[in-house]
């Protein structure tokens, strides 16, 4: 039982509670910045990209997101972009479905200088393949997706949920992590994403 003195106390805290609950989970309080993924050249590296087959059904359920684009460059590589609200949707594990039936057994998250600037790249390695992916948060990178939803807590008490754009690809195993297709694919499709005016192929 609480003190009736504490009650005005009380309702503030529930109150302050109660907003992010409201903005969130019944207003659905976003912010976009109107960028698609559609933002991406379809010629990367001098190699136009095919699309593929992707069901778009598949990706909603999966990733919780329509907006998305997935093609293969050259005989090897597979690029897929996706942009959402669910930021959990896109980070944990993308490679379960979208490189499904590979075994990566190492993981390592680099950083890699492109034209755009600094990037960091999550990189994963098996012997029967290899994935390379980065995860692009308004204007920042996402090192390490606790940290990130740490860091988001705060400002969504009372801020607007913003897209997160993943960049996947994988490919064959390689021995030269910066000199993969892949690894140069995925760093090309931010690029392009980043600075869609100077892109060309669009």
């Amino acid at each position: 039982m609480i003190s009736t003195r504490y009650a005005p106390a009380v309702a503030v805290l529930v109150g302050l509670a109660l907003v992010p609950t409201i903005l969130h989970a019944y207003i659905g309080f976003t912010a976009s910045d109107h960028a698609t993924s559609q933002r991406v050249s379809r010629q990367l590296g001098g190699i136009d990209g095919v699309d593929t087959a992707r069901d778009v059904a598949w990706v909603k359920q999966y990733f919780n997101t329509t907006d998305f684009i997935e093609r293969r460059y050259g005989a090897d590589v597979t690029l897929f972009v996706a942009r959402g609200f669910d930021t959990k949707a896109l980070y944990h594990h993308p490679e379960l479905g979208l490189a499904y039936g590979r075994t990566f057994t190492s993981t390592e998250v680099i950083d890699e200088t492109s034209n755009s600037g600094t990037i960091i790249l999550r990189l994963l390695e098996g012997a029967d393949g290899f994935a390379c992916y980065a995860l692009l948060y308004g204007n920042e990178f996402v090192d390490s997706p606790l940290r990130f939803e740490v860091r988001r807590a705060v400002s969504l008490l009372f801020g607007p949920r913003r897209e997160m754009t993943l960049f996947f690809a994988h490919g064959p195993a390689t021995t030269h992590v910066s000199e993969s297709p892949v690894t140069r694919t995925v760093v090309a499709a931010i690029d392009s994403f980043r600075t869609p005016v100077t892109s060309a192929g669009q």
